[in-house]
């Protein structure tokens, strides 16, 4: 049996390269979907030269017309779609009385529009693909599954990062609806949120030593993360070992959403 149709996202650099080696090491044919096209067909270069099967499309993933084009051609390519991979992340720095709504419109169109556009489109070919729901025989590890890479800002806040962490809960609650919308037809959605993992993001807000050091102090596994860790959570989604898991996001953050931070109170001076 060929391996699986998967779309990865953001696959030229960081957990969407990693998640797309994942994929091809487990002998999946990928579409690598970026932004990036020297990245992008770097990533579809280190595949082919392992023996791989990858097809690399340039894409703004919140333009429609980009998104038709990444399903046509997984389509056109292996005649299906089993997985999505959503691991692009855009990524701004701003306090929120600092934010302009150019700010705003930009963060929720290359993340939340970006994610809507991908997840109903692969979601209506899993559909398709399924046919009618209840006939039985489901094959779990062709039926479908969506993973939308996260940040663990999702669910926790960052005065700093007013907007980005609204539209990275937004993802995780537009998961939940995807999930729902595909159990009928044996498919699932899961999210991974992500923090301290070796990143661009990263990079852009840890500019010195001293900045990535309280970083790691904030993990409790005391270092920074690998994008191979990360991806190993999203190949693991999208495999029939999580049969049974749908409408979850799964944390790969070294243990930071188990730190209790105490509020800081008011001087009584």
């Amino acid at each position: 049996m060929a391996g699986r149709s998967v779309i990865v996202t953001g696959a030229g650099s960081g957990v969407g390269r990693a998640v797309a080696l994942r994929f091809a090491k487990s002998k999946d044919r990928l579409i690598l979907a970026d932004e990036e096209p020297a990245h992008g067909e770097a990533v579809k270069e280190e595949i082919e030269n392992a023996g791989g099967t990858a097809v690399f499309i340039e894409a703004e993933l919140h333009n429609k017309l980009d998104v038709h084009n990444i399903i046509a051609e997984a389509l056109d390519s292996y005649g299906e779609i089993n997985i999505l991979a959503h691991c692009a992340t855009f990524f701004k720095a701003a306090p929120l009385l600092e934010t302009t709504e150019e700010d705003y419109d930009n963060l929720f169109d290359r993340n939340v529009r970006a994610a809507f556009l991908l997840n109903r489109a692969v979601t209506r070919e899993i559909i398709k693909q399924a046919g009618n729901p209840g006939d039985g025989g489901v094959d779990v590890a062709r039926s479908g599954a969506i993973v939308n890479v996260v940040s663990n800002e999702a669910v926790t806040a960052s005065a700093d990062h007013a907007i980005f962490v609204a539209t990275q809960g937004a993802i995780v609650q537009l998961t939940k609806a995807v999930a729902l919308t595909l159990s009928p037809y044996g498919a699932r959605a899961n999210a991974v949120g992500i923090a301290a993992i070796k990143s661009e993001i990263d990079d852009v807000e840890l500019e010195t030593r001293e900045q990535r050091l309280a970083a790691v102090a904030e993990t409790p596994l005391a270092r920074r993360g690998e994008p191979e860790e990360a991806a190993g959570a999203v190949h693991f989604l999208a495999s029939g070992e999580a049969s049974f898991i749908t409408g979850q996001c799964v944390f790969v953050d070294g243990g930071r959403l188990a730190v209790h931070r105490r509020s800081v109170l008011p001087s009584e001076d």
